[in-house]
């Protein structure tokens, strides 16, 4: 299904769901945060299904930029774009981490205090309200919704495609360790390096 037709798809189980009044549940193709409730009987709370976003759209490799839906991973991703030389800003460290989960669940990286998190480097995103719209927002086009998106877990709509900006993949990454023998040593030689 092209992602055009999967995100109708998409929106029009949210709005069925809507139209009742209930909440929904997502189901993915990623790692599930859905805390088991024992007191819902099966099927009691519609279902919104999301496991088809999973594609890279695109990459522009003289734009320096990507499109991807959701729900591709990281590792997914970086396999993806390093075809071009190129790698996200903030790579997720556990390899099975979504691009829109990383927006939506506010992820903070090793190489943030760098380049910021994964949002940072988000140009646009596409979005699925509580209604059923379809929306497309960035820092120009519905800016108070893109900057809120991060970090509100799902809870302002249904991330479904991401643009972002990449930057030239090196071929090695160098690694120093540094010790040392007190918590003063090591907040010095912190600050220093940041």
């Amino acid at each position: 299904m092209d992602h055009d037709a999967l995100v109708e798809r998409i929106a029009e189980q949210v709005r069925a769901a809507q139209q009742h009044g209930r909440p929904v549940e997502f189901v993915k193709g990623s790692v599930s945060h859905l805390v088991p409730n024992p007191y819902r009987e099966e099927g009691e709370i519609p279902k919104v299904d999301l496991t088809g976003l999973d594609r890279v759209l695109s990459v522009d490799p003289e734009a320096m930029t990507c499109t991807a839906e959701s729900g591709v991973t990281f590792v997914r991703l970086v396999e993806e774009t390093l075809k071009y030389g190129l790698v996200p800003y903030t790579v997720s460290e556990l390899r099975e981490i979504t691009i829109g989960g990383a927006v939506s669940g506010c992820s903070v990286e090793s190489e943030s205090y760098r380049f910021g998190g994964f949002h940072d480097s988000c140009l646009e995103y596409e979005v699925v309200t509580g209604t059923g719209e379809v929306l497309v927002c960035s820092t120009e086009e519905d800016a108070d919704l893109f900057h809120m998106l991060h970090g509100s877990y799902g809870t302002l709509g249904i991330l479904t495609k991401l643009t972002f900006k990449l930057h030239p993949g090196k071929p090695f990454v160098r690694v120093e360790n540094r010790l040392h023998d007190s918590f003063e040593a090591f907040w010095a030689d912190s600050r220093e390096r940041c």
